[in-house]
Formats: C-alpha cells, structure tokens, sequence
C-alpha cells in the first residue's frame, strides 16, 4: 500500500497554511493519488512539523543559512505507514494517468481536480512557490558560459554524460581534472562560482593585480612551486629587512628575525614552547594522526589548554593565542590539540608558519598572482568547466553516479567533491553518507578571515627601517599587516588579515567601516603617514556563499581521534579531494593540488590504469 504524501520546501510559513481554503486545495491536489479505500484516512489530520534541512548538529554551523535550516513538512501519516512523494514524482504520475485517459497536462491543472503549478503559485505567492516546485528543465532562460560545452550548461531534461564529474574548481578539483583529462578520460567541473580558484581569488588595488585570497609559497611546497615554473611565472621573495613589531599582553615590542624582541628571558621561553610543540607533532603521523600514541588524550584538549599548561608568561600566552588565530583562523579554545600538532607537522612545523621570508612558510609570494595559476590550468580545462553549476545532490548504484546541478543532472562513473567540509556536508547524498563521515563534517567549521590590502604612494615604513610585519594578540587583527610592496621606490602595499573572532565580528560590517578600522591600526604603529591611504581593498571570506570562511575548516576536540579516518574514505563511487584532506600542507594551496592527484589516483585505480 502506497500512501500519499507530499513536501514543500519554501522559505517561510504563514498562518494560511492553515486555514480550510488551503487543506481544501491540497485535499483535491492529493485524493487522484491513491485510489485505495483508505487513502481518504491519509489526507487527515494535517501534521505540520518544521525541521532542519541538515542533519542534526550542522545547525551550529554559522556556515549555513538560517533561512535553509527550515523547510515545511506537510504529512499525512496513517497508522505505522508513510511515504514522501515530491511534487515532481507526483505530477509525473498525474502525467501517466492523463495520458492514459487521453487527456493532457498542463501547467494550469483547471478542470481536473488537481493542483497546477499556476495553482499553487496563486496560493503560496510566487517565491515561495518557486522554492517548493522542482526544478525542471526551461532550456531558454539556463544560462551558458564562456569556457562551457555548447548545451551543457542548458537544463533540458536530460542527464549529460561523463566519465567522472568533479564538484568545484579550486585548486584541488582543476588538479584531478587536470589528471583525470592526460588520463583520456571524459571530465566536467561543476563550479558554483563564475570563475575558477575557489578560496584563491584574484583583485585590484591602485592598478595592481593582488590575491586577495591564498598567496605565499615555501620552499617544501613543491606542488606548487612546481605549477608557478610551469607557467613561467615569477616569485618574489617576502621583504623581511628591518624591524618587526610584535603586540602582546598590552605592550609593543621591536624586533628582527624570529626574535620578538621581549628581552631574552621572555624570548627564550617563547622559543620553548614553539620547540616542544614542533618535537611533539614529530609523534603525529601525518596520514593518520588518530594513530598517535596520545591521540585520545591529545583530542580530548584544546590548543588554548595546552598552552595555559606549559607557560604563564603573559606575553607568551598572548602571542601563543595570536599566532593560532593568524595560521588556523580560528580561536585556540576552538581548535582540538591533536589537530593542532598535525597541522605544525603538515606545514613543516610551528615555528616556519608562525614566520616570513625565507626559510618560512611564507617565503614568496607570485607576481602575477597565485590566481594566475589557477586561471590557466582554467584555460586549459574551459570546454569541461560549467561556471555558476551548484551541486545540490549526489546519487549513485552499482552502475554509477547522478549529480544534480542547478544547471542539469550529469551521470558518470565517479565523482569526486572538491569542497570545503561544511559545503560537502549541504549536498544530499543517496545513500546517505556513513555516521563517520556525518559527524566529521558536522563538526568541521570553516574558520574566519577577512584580508585586507592597503596602498600607500610609498613603502614609508622601509625608510623608517621597518620591514612592515605587525602582529598582535588583540582583536581583530593577528597579522596586522606584511609588506608586499614591489620596491622601495614604487607604490607601498600592506596586506594584513582580520581572523578568528576578528573576521566574524568584522565580516558584513561593509567595506568601508572595515578601511576605517584597520587605517586606525597602522596609524597605532606608523603614525600620521598611514592614514594616507590611495587605496584599498578586501575580501570578507565568511560573507562569501561558495566559501563560507577561510582558510579552511579544523575539527572541533574530540572528532579526529573518534571520526577523523573518514577524511579520506570514499564514498562508494563518490571519492573527496581539498585541502583539508591532504596530509601534507593541509590548509594551503599545496595541499589541495595534492589532495587533488590522490583523489584522481584513485579513481583512475578503479579503472585499472594506475
């Protein structure tokens, strides 16, 4: 016995949805549905229940729009039995019965009972309305792109064909496609965005190109590196000559190199809580840190307890807090310490991340931008990229997958998603995905950063003998600014970062309320002469709907030693790429070009090749 139900997803409810107008409407909507003597029972009493969208516990995420975590549920439940029937598998029966009876459908549904679309829009109002139909296929108004397969980008009804369908063209998803394409294999990118790079994102500033996303480059990031002599494209050393300023524990302090300039006592105990930080991640193996002999008791702290535990120097502490803030964008007391020594290890160690210029994790920079990379691995790929394509659901069985896009379904015989965690996780998934691979991505937000470049007629601070790095341990700023400057001679550039609890009180403040702040902090530092600003230009990462934040995402304490060997895991035929899952150089540029040739491994090893 089928019983008839139905879902609509809108927006918001209104006291109509109740009323006898409407339980009368869809009383007629539903009754041809079932013409079983007891399907009048299914249509009484109306049950109407708000739940989330997700599964339970993603509503933590600020991630997630509020307005996706409800949608209406209207169901008609008799007795121990119920199923959901949507409004597209409802009108497609309604279809097959028209049609048998030698009548036709239409979208008006006047003289037979049912409920047509131009019904329901009249009741519900139309955005409401658009919310709850499915999406079906309206070949005239489906946008194409430049760089897309004439009709791919179309919604005509018909699933397109490829061998392997990869979500998001950051650098991990261009990288497997990249593979998977010198393989033979047929590949198409489907990219939210209308542009390729995803956390890697290009902008201008007093007439220069900058990336206002990732930047740097160290010299064991060879992947990249690797891609940027492909291209014949240009590193330029970070400046570093001159003095540093460090702001810890409500105090300015000067110094050069790694040296914070605190006076030694304070500077050999900054060095040895770093070092004994570095010397315990060497126990954290980097392809399953939940291996490590003191994994459980390691996950179960945070980073902030570890520190209060092994210093009470204030200054320290402070600067401890800060520099998690600046690598991880996200707070200490947030960040799970087993993570924390994984990541030190991934990136070569604490001490390279929490430094600039050479023999620092950021060493260079590129001059036409890290962008740049990944625009032309795009120029490569353009007839398999579909721009402005958000993937909304994955289904797959024993003969493959079925990826449905706002531009059309694809079926395949693998996907890999290349996305953040916290968009991974907004994909439905049929079958659903393991309790592992549920409560890892659940518990892995993205963390917060707002970067900012500013543009000065001159590098100003280098005659002072300053080389333009500030760091502090107060809000919003961890790095309060670097210098990118081309020359000495040329025009100045500071660019600097609002992160952790900074990027998240800071973000949707507006452009300019944020120049104002942060022109506020360099005139702190480098008086009167900074607030001569001639441009200025940022990108507010969590305010970004394909992003969600920046850099990446780190498990909460608790989740790596319990969930965090589902990072890798496939998913039948659907297999992960992204930063946050390389082993090495996970959160950077590097680690999601890695993460990429894994994932495209071992989908070529399904097909014998590797």
């Amino acid at each position: 016995m089928i019983y008839s139900a139905m879902k609509l997803s809108i927006s918001r409810a209104t006291p109509f949805f109740s009323t006898k107008p409407f339980r009368s409407k869809l009383r007629h909507a539903l009754t041809p549905l079932d013409s079983h003597s007891c399907a009048s029972r299914t249509l009484k009493p109306f049950r109407f229940t708000f739940l989330r969208k997700y599964p339970r516990g993603v509503g933590q995420h600020s991630s997630i729009p509020k307005m996706e975590q409800a949608s209406l549920l209207v169901t008609f439940a008799p007795r121990k039995v119920q199923r959901f029937l949507t409004v597209r598998r409802a009108r497609h029966r309604l279809r097959a019965r028209e049609a048998a009876s030698g009548g036709e459908m239409s979208d008006q549904g006047e003289g037979r009972g049912v409920w047509g679309r131009r019904d329901l829009l009249r009741i519900l109002g139309t955005g409401a309305a658009a919310a709850a139909l499915p999406r079906v296929a309206v070949s005239a108004a489906a946008k194409t792109n430049e760089g897309t397969s004439s009709g791919q980008a179309a919604q005509d009804g018909e699933a397109k064909r490829a061998d392997i369908v990869i979500v998001g063209a950051g650098f991990s998803g261009l990288t497997a496609a990249r593979a998977l394409a010198k393989a033979g294999k047929r590949i198409v990118v489907l990219e939210a965005r209308n542009r390729v790079g995803g956390r890697v994102k290009a902008g201008t500033i007093a007439g220069r190109t900058v990336d206002v996303g990732g930047m740097w480059a160290a010299a064991s990031q060879t992947r990249i590196l690797d891609l940027i002599k492909e291209f014949g494209f240009q590193l330029v050393p970070q400046f570093e000559k001159g003095k540093n300023i460090t702001e810890a524990n409500h105090r300015r302090f000067e110094g050069s190199g790694n040296a914070f300039g605190w006076g030694k006592a304070t500077d050999q105990e900054a060095a040895r809580v770093i070092g004994k930080v570095d010397t315990l991640s060497k126990e954290v193996p980097l392809d399953a840190p939940w291996k490590a002999a003191k994994a459980r008791e390691w996950d179960t702290i945070s980073a902030e307890d570890w520190f209060a535990k092994n210093t009470t120097n204030p200054e320290v502490l402070g600067t401890l807090r800060g520099l998690t803030r600046g690598i991880l964008t996200a707070d200490a007391y947030q960040i799970s310490f087993l993570y924390f020594l994984f990541y030190m290890r991934s990136g070569d160690s604490f001490l390279s991340q929490a430094g600039f210029g050479q023999g620092t994790t950021q060493a260079w920079t590129v001059r036409e931008t890290m962008h740049g990379v990944a625009a032309k691995i795009g120029e490569e790929l353009k007839d398999a990229i579909v721009f402005e394509s958000p993937v909304r659901a994955i289904s797959q069985n024993e003969s493959g997958v079925t990826v449905d896009a706002d531009t059309g379904k694809w079926e395949a015989d693998f996907a890999i998603v290349c996305l953040p965690p916290p968009l991974a996780l907004r994909i439905q998934y049929t079958p659903i995905l393991t309790p592992e691979r549920e409560i890892l991505l659940q518990h892995m937000p993205m963390g917060s950063v707002i970067k900012y470049w500013v543009a000065y007629e001159k590098p100003f601070w280098r005659a002072r003998g300053y080389s333009g790095l500030i760091t502090s341990d107060e809000l919003p700023s961890n790095l309060i600014c670097a210098d990118s400057s081309l020359s000495d001679s040329g025009p100045g550039f500071l660019v600097g970062f609002m992160e952790a609890r900074g990027g998240v009180l800071w973000s949707g403040a507006g452009k300019d309320a944020r120049r104002t702040e942060v022109v506020r902090q360099l005139v702190r530092f480098f008086g009167a002469d900074a607030a001569q600003v001639i441009d200025y230009e940022d990108q507010d990462w969590p305010s970004d709907p394909w992003s969600r934040g920046c850099y990446m995402a780190s498990p909460a304490p608790g989740i790596l030693s319990s969930a965090g060997e589902a990072i890798r895991v496939p998913h039948g035929r659907v297999h992960w790429a992204g930063t946050e899952t390389s082993d090495r150089w996970a959160g950077y540029i590097d680690g999601a070009i890695r993460s990429g040739d894994r994932a495209a491994a071992e989908v070529l090893a399904k097909y014998g090749k590797v």
